[in-house]
């Protein structure tokens, strides 16, 4: 046995053995040139997409190793035929140009109308979200009521036990039932602001802050950008995101629109709902 408590001794165990003690370090000797002619390691900076590149054609994620020949890393997918397998250096050029398409930088006035639009647009998908999320939530709180009102009248001595039990195991399935309803919406976003400056800052400096970061900073910012991952295609040698952040998807795309408005006049009509109403913003439209 050998673990970082015991400070570097090997201690024998007192099962019986299967083999001799110079058996198995002969064994342990040849394993130990690696003949399968890579390694492995959990978490290197050099190898940060795997476990978040997935083969398009299986869907499993790709491992990485360092070659033992060349000494150079490569991702590969371990399902027996897929054949998808890639140099990391150049993979990291494939992922930092896909990156880059979400790294945007504005002026004040520009930053200033795609925040408003995103709050607009924002609203509008919420506002039968947020109904249905304050509907679920009476029900819950009629659920409490009526669990409290149980334990008072049998602290009371009005119900017996058996009563109480039977209605008290009604009241909170009834509750699971709700709060398994009400998880289906998400979380509400408390400060919508702060959520769309923070990703105004984050897609100015996506590319470079992911080039500078160790390995599990590199993979937290792969994910916040693309949830699902990336599947790459050896094939036909294609990358696919299935989901881009909806933040930066959005800001890209009327960044891309401003982008046009010399080929035509882009309007942004801000119709603002009263669920996240803006102090001093009345309907209007902006030309750009």
């Amino acid at each position: 046995m050998v673990h970082t408590a015991l400070e570097g001794q090997v201690i024998e165990g007192n099962h019986e053995k299967m083999i001799s003690k110079e058996l198995f370090l002969e064994a342990n000797d040849v394993l130990s040139e690696n003949k399968q002619g890579y390694r492995t390691n959990p978490e290197n900076d050099e190898i940060p997409l795997k476990r978040f590149y997935k083969c398009d054609e299986c869907g499993q994620f790709l491992r990485a190793y360092k070659a033992y020949k060349n000494q150079k890393y490569y991702y590969k997918c371990n399902t027996k035929g897929c054949n998808c397998n890639m140099r990391a250096d150049t993979l990291h050029e494939r992922f930092a140009q896909t990156l880059s398409e979400y790294c945007l930088e504005f002026d004040d006035e520009m930053q200033y109308l795609i925040k408003e639009q995103m709050i607009v647009e924002y609203n509008k998908s919420n506002e039968q979200k947020e109904e249905n999320i304050q509907n679920i939530e009476k029900q819950l709180a009629e659920v409490d009521k009526k669990l409290e009102r149980l334990e008072e009248r049998y602290v009371l001595e009005e119900i017996t036990k058996d009563m109480f039990d039977k209605f008290k195991a009604k009241f909170v399935d009834e509750k699971k039932d709700i709060e398994k309803e009400r998880a289906k919406f998400g979380n509400r976003v408390s400060n919508l602001d702060l959520y769309i400056d923070t990703a105004f800052r984050t897609s100015s400096k996506l590319a470079p802050e992911w080039a500078s970061a160790d390995y599990n900073d590199r993979q937290e910012l792969q994910y916040m950008v693309f949830p699902e991952g990336i599947y790459y295609n050896r094939k036909k040698d294609q990358c696919r995101t299935p989901k881009v952040n909806e933040a930066f998807r959005y800001i890209t795309r009327l960044a891309r629109l401003s982008g046009e408005k010399e080929k035509r006049e882009l309007q942004f009509e801000l119709h603002v709902p009263s669920l996240v109403a803006r102090t001093g913003i009345e309907p209007m439209t902006f030309g750009l």
